[in-house]
C-alpha cells in the first residue's frame, strides 16, 4: 500500500507561484534522501488553498490563460519544465459524471489495477476523494508478458481530503473507484527521466501476472517505419538502440524491428539469436520466446503492438 502520510497541522495556504518557486528553491530530487519529506508541507500549503484551482480553471474558459496549464479529462498540468518533478491536479468523477460516461472509465484508470514507472506524492484536495484497493511488491518484476508477481494485498484506502500518501514506483498496485462525489487530488510528480528506462504495468491480480504493460510510446511505432525505410542510416539507428536504450523495452522493440525487415528467415533468426544470447535479462528472454514463435513476433514488427496493450 503506498505510505499514509499525517499532513502538517493546518498548513497556510500559500499560492502556486510560491509553491513552485520553494520546490526549486528546495532542488527537490526524488533520488535525494529525505526529499519527499522536505517537499511535503509545500504540496500541504498548496492544498490549502481552496482558490487557485479554481481560478485557473475559470482562466482556461475565459481565455485568460497562457497555455502553461494543460488540461485535458483527467489531469490539469500545474507546473513542468523547471526542476525534476512536475505538479498536476488530478480529476475524479463519480460514476454518475457526466465527464465519466464521456469520457470511460479508463480515461481515470478506474478498476485498472496498475503500478506506476514514477513515485509521486498525493494529497486529496476536494471532495471525498477516490478509493482503491491496493497491493505491495516487494522485488520490481522484470517486465514479461504474463510474468509471475507476488502482490500482497493491503486493503482498501480513500484518499480524503488533506490525507496525503507516497505511491512507490513499482513497490505499489492499486485499482481505483469512484469517489462519491466529483474530488480533486494533487500530485508532486518525480521526472528525473529515470522513469523512461521502467515501465508501467497492468496486473491480473487473481493470478497474480502482468496483464499487460501500460506505457507504449509512439517512438515505438517509428521503429519498424525506419527498419524497412531508413536505409543503412535507419538500420544503424536501430543497432544504437538495442545496444544501448536505458529503458529494456525499447533496445527489444530495436531488436524486433531489425528482425522483422530481415530479407530472410535464415537472418531473422541470427538477430534474434544474437539478442537471445546477450546479457540483458528482459531483452534475451524475449527473443529466446520470439525464436520459438517466430511467425507471431515478426507479425508484431510489422503492425505494432495491439492497442490498449
Amino acid at each position: 500500500m503506498p505510505q499514509l502520510i499525517d499532513p502538517p497541522p493546518s498548513p497556510a495556504p500559500i499560492e502556486l507561484g510560491d509553491a513552485i518557486a520553494a520546490l526549486v528553491a528546495l532542488r527537490f530530487d526524488a533520488a535525494e534522501q529525505g526529499a519527499w519529506d522536505a517537499a511535503l508541507p509545500i504540496l500541504a500549503g498548496l492544498s490549502a488553498n481552496r482558490r487557485f484551482l479554481g481560478d485557473l480553471a475559470v482562466a482556461a474558459l475565459t481565455t485568460r490563460d497562457d497555455g502553461r496549464h494543460a488540461y485535458g479529462p483527467p489531469v490539469m498540468m500545474l507546473a513542468h519544465g523547471v526542476g525534476p518533478w512536475f505538479l498536476r491536479a488530478n480529476l475524479w468523477p463519480a460514476a454518475d459524471d457526466a465527464l465519466l460516461c464521456a469520457s470511460g472509465r479508463r480515461a481515470f484508470f478506474y478498476d485498472l489495477p496498475h503500478d506506476h514507472n514514477f513515485s509521486f506524492l498525493t494529497i486529496g484536495h476536494h471532495g471525498p476523494g477516490y478509493e482503491s484497493d491496493g497491493w505491495e511488491v516487494d522485488t520490481p518484476p522484470l517486465g514479461l508478458p504474463g510474468e509471475a508477481v507476488a502482490l500482497r494485498p493491503t486493503g482498501r484506502v480513500r484518499l480524503d481530503r488533506d490525507r496525503m500518501m507516497l505511491y512507490r514506483a513499482h513497490r505499489d498496485v492499486h485499482a481505483q473507484r469512484p469517489p462519491a462525489r466529483f474530488s480533486v487530488s494533487l500530485n508532486l510528480v518525480e521526472s528525473s527521466g529515470r522513469e523512461r528506462a521502467r515501465s508501467q504495468y497492468r496486473y491480473d491480480t487473481d493470478d497474480g501476472r502482468i496483464a499487460s504493460r501500460l506505457d507504449v510510446t509512439a517512438i515505438e511505432g517509428l521503429l519498424p517505419l525506419v527498419a524497412h525505410l531508413g536505409g543503412g542510416e535507419g538500420a544503424g539507428l536501430l543497432d544504437e538502440i538495442a545496444a544501448r536504450h536505458p529503458a529494456p523495452r525499447m533496445r527489444f522493440a530495436a531488436v524486433r524491428a531489425l528482425a522483422g525487415s530481415a530479407t530472410d528467415v535464415d537472418a531473422r533468426v541470427a538477430i534474434l539469436d544474437a539478442a537471445a544470447r546477450r546479457d540483458d535479462p528482459l531483452v534475451s528472454t524475449l527473443a529466446a520466446r520470439a525464436l520459438g514463435d517466430l511467425p507471431g513476433v515478426l507479425a508484431w514488427a510489422e503492425t505494432g503492438p495491439a492497442a490498449g496493450t
